[in-house]
Parts: structure tokens; sequence; C-alpha cells
């Protein structure tokens, strides 16, 4: 019975020490230099007295936590629940934590706020899901080697015809505020929608809010692939590859840069990287090609020759560049207003805003012209001795008077689609027609009632007597129609509002860009009614007149 019993304990405990050595997170690896030279430089200093200007070292290994920013959105990747967080950045970001000895404390964070939570000294990492590229690498320190890589996709419909790059032009495509590719995607593109969460993306697609979304594919893959059925979805285009880099806060120290790369590199080799990614269902390929790369006498040797590079979008700068530097330096100096002129920054975002400018501009000027021009019809046809004209004009009026606009302009824009096919022509067509017949046509019944008021006298025709007579409600329906031509952007037109809405998709600064459009339509209704009240003085009768 002793004998059995001791066999029982020595099978108990070669059980035990299996479980532990292939435990995540317990695994036995071997002793990191660079962790050891990170602890020797940093350890002097714990006794002194905790204060708010210690560097992330100081804290990461005298507090013994480090604290990691994770999202919470990112199935299969990071989700925070009522049990922690899960995922395979998660258990990263665990395994990491076990290598330099210390606990692990998750911050959550959003690709909105994950630069900033480490600037603001909220997070001493980030693994989140974050691309490594040129425009971003002056604002963290990216560390190598890369833990991942991805790339964009656009997922649509099956049914949906076959999409081109060239046919970007005519969509709608909808992503995320802060997606790496954004640069890419939005001067290509007809009109996109922002949205701050990857989830409200993808509930749009199901929804039918968006025909199109681009967002990583390593998020979108459970869209367009299913063990149980067919996917009602699938990948469109793909286009941006990027590697994933984990970041800490600029002026970190050069050990402690050390000691994480070491970590990272020791991942790839003893396939830490690749067995998590296979725990939590994640795509190897990238994963397995790193740990051959890290293998190799070669990386061993010279392991900075085997870093890859960050995705190059470094934007070209815009003629402007310069002036727009002076003028935030100026409004900080002298008024202490901090913002920022994305717009001027770039070439890419100087020439969407100089086209969606140009586009309000044209767009202001045919809509005070169309619903002039309604507005004589519509006030001609229905004081016409003609019973026909008088009921077309009546039918017009009637569902002006009573359908919405946004109704009125998605119609609108579904039949010039209908008609003529998509384009900037169209989508402006579809606009114009709208505001103008929703303006025009109370302007022109307006000019009705003055007509029927009112008689002709000598030199004076009666219709140009009841222009003059509803000249303030001619006035007010033209100005109307310019703060609703701001509205076009809803069927696609590349007005102001879809140029700055792009440009935000990029640059941010999204607050300042909606007071932008405040001030132009401001300045735009200005305009409009200095030159709506001349042009009405000069071409009607005066109140004399009409006395």
């Amino acid at each position: 019975m002793s004998r059995l019993r001791g066999i029982g304990a020595l099978c108990g405990l070669v059980a035990l020490m299996w479980g532990v050595a292939l435990s995540p997170g317990l695994a036995q690896s071997p002793a990191l230099p660079a962790v050891d030279a990170l602890r020797e430089s940093v350890a002097p200093g714990c006794g002194a007295e905790a204060g708010a200007a210690r560097s992330v070292e100081t804290r990461v290994i005298c507090d013994r936590v480090l604290r990691v920013g994770l999202r919470g959105d990112y199935p299969r990747f990071a989700e925070i629940g009522p049990a922690g967080a899960t995922g395979f950045e998660a258990d990263v970001a665990r395994e990491i934590a076990a290598r330099l000895d210390v606990a692990l404390e998750v911050v959550a964070v959003t690709p909105v706020n994950r630069i900033s939570k480490l600037g603001e000294g909220e997070a001493d990492l980030v693994i989140a899901t974050m691309g490594h590229n040129t425009q971003r690498d002056p604002t963290v320190h990216f560390l190598r080697p890369h833990y991942f890589q991805s790339e964009t996709i656009l997922v649509g419909a099956t049914d949906q015809n076959p999409l081109a790059w060239e046919d970007l032009d005519s969509r709608l495509v909808c992503t995320t505020v802060g997606n790496y590719s954004n640069v890419i995607l939005a001067p290509d593109v007809g009109r996109l929608m922002l949205f701050s969460r990857s989830q409200q993306l993808i509930d749009a697609l199901l929804n039918e809010m968006c025909p199109l979304i681009a967002q990583d594919d390593t998020l979108l893959l459970p869209l367009i692939s299913s063990e149980t059925e067919p996917s009602r979805f699938e990948r469109k285009l793909g286009f941006a590859p990027v590697p994933w880099g984990m970041a800490m806060p600029l002026g970190i120290s050069a050990e402690m840069a050390a000691a994480m790369s070491e970590i990272l590199k020791a991942m790839h080799r003893d396939g830490s990287f690749l067995r998590l990614a296979r725990k939590h269902d994640v795509p190897v390929a990238f994963l397995t090609e790193e740990q051959a790369r890290w293998q190799s006498v070669a990386c061993r040797a010279a392991p900075e020759t085997c870093l890859s590079p960050p995705l190059n979008v470094q934007l070209i700068r815009s003629p402007v560049a310069g002036l727009g530097t002076s003028i935030e330096g100026a409004l900080k100096a002298r008024l202490g207003i901090e913002v920022r002129l994305g717009f001027m920054e770039s070439d890419v975002a100087w020439r969407m805003f100089l086209g969606g400018l140009g586009t309000s501009v044209l767009a202001v000027c045919l809509a005070l012209m169309a619903t002039a021009l309604v507005a004589l019809s519509i006030g001609k046809m229905l004081v016409s001795p003609v019973w026909l004209l008088r009921a077309l004009a009546k039918s017009v009026l009637t569902l002006f008077q009573n359908a919405p606009v946004m109704l009125v302009l998605v119609v609108m824009g579904t039949l010039t689609v209908w008609t003529f096919s998509y384009s900037y022509s169209s989508a402006m067509l579809a606009a114009i027609l709208a505001i103008a017949g929703a303006n025009g046509s109370f302007a022109g019944a307006a000019v009705a009632e003055a007509y029927r008021i009112t008689e002709a006298r000598e030199g004076t025709s009666r219709f140009m007597r009841a222009l003059s007579l509803s000249s303030a409600q001619l006035d007010s329906y033209l100005i109307n129609a310019v703060r609703g031509i701001s509205a076009a952007s809803v069927v696609g037109v590349p007005d102001l509002v879809n140029a700055l809405n792009g440009i935000t998709a990029f640059s941010g600064s999204q607050t300042f860009y909606y007071w932008l459009l405040v001030l132009f339509y401001i300045a735009a209704v200005l305009f409009a009614a200095q030159l709506t009240r001349r042009g009405l003085s000069r071409i009607l009768p005066t109140e004399g007149d009409i006395a």
C-alpha cells in the first residue's frame, strides 16, 4: 500500500512539473542579459521618494507593475470583460510582464486615444493592433521586432459586383478614425464615413448602412470565413500591408529599449508568439517567418540587420505647410488657442481641401440660381390660366411641402443614379434639384399669394409687382437654400463637408474642422444675403412704383 502511495505521489509530482512547464506565462525562459542590465541600472534609485516625474523604467522596475494599454473590442486579439482581458495581445502582455518579473495592469485604450495614453503617462506600453508606420514614428517609441502584420481589406456583400480600385471614386466606404490606411483611402473614395469603434463599423455593415467597410483583415476575417454556413460578405480589395508594433513613450532609456527588444526577439525564437497565436486562432504566416528569421545564425550574430522597417506613409508637405505652422504658432502665442491645421500640412490634404472648397462654392452658386429659377417657374405656373400647368405646380408644391428635405435628397440621389449612373455630376444634380425644389417651391407659392392680392399698373406687370411684394420671402428661401446645400454630401457630392471628413480620417482635429465648416457656411450665407438683396433691388420695382 505504501509503495502504491509512493508511486502515486511520484506521478503527481511529474504531472505537476509537466503542467508548469507547459503553462503560458509560467514557462521557463533563459535569462536575458538586457533585462538583467535594466534591473541593475534602475534598482539603486528605487529607494528614492516616489514622484510624478519618475521615468517609465523606474516605475516599472521599482513598483513592479507594467501598465499595458489593450483594446477591449477586438475579437481574438483583445477583449476586456468581467473576467479581465482576453485574447492574443492580452496573453502577449502577460508574457512580457512575466519576463520582466512584474505584475500586469491593464489600461483600456481605443484607436483614438492609444497614443495619447502613452504621452499622458497613463500607460507604460501599448499593445493595441497599432500599425508601425513612418507617420506615427515621431509620436511614440516603437519596439522592434514587430509582433504581427496585417493589411487593410475592403469587405462587401457577396452579391455585389467585383470591385477595382478605380471604382472607389463613386462608392461610399466606411472606416474607423485613426486607421493608418486612411491616408491612402481618403483621396480616392467618393464618400468616407467614419466610426470611432470597430464594432460600430461591423454593425453598420451588418445593418446595411455601409455597403463597403475598410479595416484590418484580422478584424474582418470572421465576417468573410465561416465553417458552418456560406458567408454574406467577401473580401473585395486588399492594400497597404503593415507590421504591428508595440509602443512606449518617447524618451525611454536605452536600457529599457534594449530589454524590451530582447524580450520580443526571445519570444520569436522560442515560439511564444506562435503558441499564443495558435491558442487564439490568429493567422500565423507572419509569425512563422519571424521565428525562422530570429532562429537564424545571421540574426543571432547581427540582430539589428534583421529588424523590419515601418510602413512608409510619409506625406509630401503642402506648399502652404509653413504658413499653417506660422498661423498655429501665432494663435497659440497671442490668443492661447492650440489648433492643428492638418489640411495645410500635407499635399494630399491640401488638394482635398481645395477641391472640397471649390465644389462647395460651386454648389452654393448653383443652389442660388436653381432656387430662383424654380421659384419663378412655380410662381408663374400657379397663376397660369392653363389648368394643367396649375395642377402640375400644385402637385410639385404638395410634394415638397410634405416630404422631409433629407428624404427628398435621398430619393433624388437614387433617381439620378438609376438614370445616369453615379458620378460627381449626377450627385450634384440630385442635391441641387432637392434643395432648389424644396426652397424654390415655397418661394413660388409666396409669389403666387402676392400675385392674388395685387394688380397690374401702367409700366409694371402684375407678376413683377408680385415678385416685389414677396421679395422678403424670396430672400429668405434663397438664403435657406445656401444653408441646406451642406447636406449635399449625403448623396456623395465631394464638397467641403466630405473633404474635411476625409482629411479627419488621417489627420485628426475633428472638432476644429466642424468650426471651420460653421465659419464657411456663415460666410456663404452672408454673401448670398448681400447678393440676393442687391440683385432683387435692381430688377424689381421699388415700393414707390408699387404705390
